[in-house]
Order: structure tokens, then sequence, then C-alpha cells
């Protein structure tokens, strides 16, 4: 009977030892896919940092390029426009110096009709201008008399 308990505490050493071992193997291999799992994500979340740095470089460029493409595409159009606009003005400018200049002489042309210059009305006009002129003339050397009696009374 001792070697059946004998036998039995082998077998039971042995299968103590197998399990011991599988258990430890279990461990490993969890240990190891968890550690393995871990630096997986990192490279991931690495690779795809990497990728989203580069995705967001390479648009920049790519915005910054046809930002300066569409600057000088509205520069060009407003030189345009601007060129456009000051031809219309320019000759906006001329027909309005061509009317007005028409003007002017249609009104200075009126006015020379109008004119009536004949002799007597010259000699009169002329007659009337020098009876005022000697009027306040003599009016100026009466004043200038009475002023001069005034201050030789005084003194």
């Amino acid at each position: 009977m001792n070697r059946k308990r004998h036998n039995s505490n082998r077998e039971w050493k042995s299968v103590a030892r197998k399990t011991v071992i599988i258990f430890f193997l279990l461990i490993g291999c969890t240990i190891h896919v968890t550690f393995a799992n871990s630096d997986m994500q990192s490279t991931i979340s690495s690779w795809f940092d990497t990728k989203t740095n580069e995705s967001v470089k390479t648009m920049e460029e790519e915005l910054n390029h046809v930002k300066q493409q569409q600057l000088e595409r509205l520069q060009t159009e407003i030189r345009s426009q601007m060129d456009a606009v000051d031809q219309e003005l320019q000759i906006l400018l001329d027909q309005q110096i061509t009317e007005r200049s028409l003007e002017l002489e249609q009104y200075a042309d009126e006015i020379i009709q109008e004119i009536e210059i004949s002799p007597d009305n010259t000699n009169e006009e002329i007659q009337t201008k020098l009876d005022v002129i000697i009027n306040q003339a003599k009016e100026q050397m009466d004043l200038l008399r009475k002023d001069n009696k005034t201050e030789l009374e005084e003194e």
C-alpha cells in the first residue's frame, strides 16, 4: 500500500508541476500579449500622430499655394476692372468737357447777339456815367470845403 501511496504522491507532484508550468506559461503568454497589445497601441498611436502631422503640413502648404494663386487672380481682376473703369471715366470726362464747351459757346453766342452797340446808346451811357462821376466829385469837394471852414473857425 505504501507503494500505491508513493505512486500517487508522485503522480500528484507530477500533475502539480505540470499545472504550475502551465500556469506560468499562461501568465507569461498573457503578459506577453498585454505588452504586445500596449506596444501595438503605442506603435499605432505614433504612426497616427506622424500621419496627422504630415497631413496637416501638406494641407497647410497646399492651402497656402491655393491662397497665393487666388490672391494673384484677384489682383489681376481688380487691375483689369480698374483699367476698364478708368477708360469709362476718361470717355465720360471727354464727353462732359465737350458738352460744357458747347454750352459756353452757345451762351457766348447768345450774349453776342443780344449786344446792341449804337452811337446813341453809347453816348447816352457815357454821358450818364460821367454825370454821376462829376456829381460825386462835387460832393466830395463840398465836403472838403466844409471841413476846411470848420477847421479854420476852430483855430
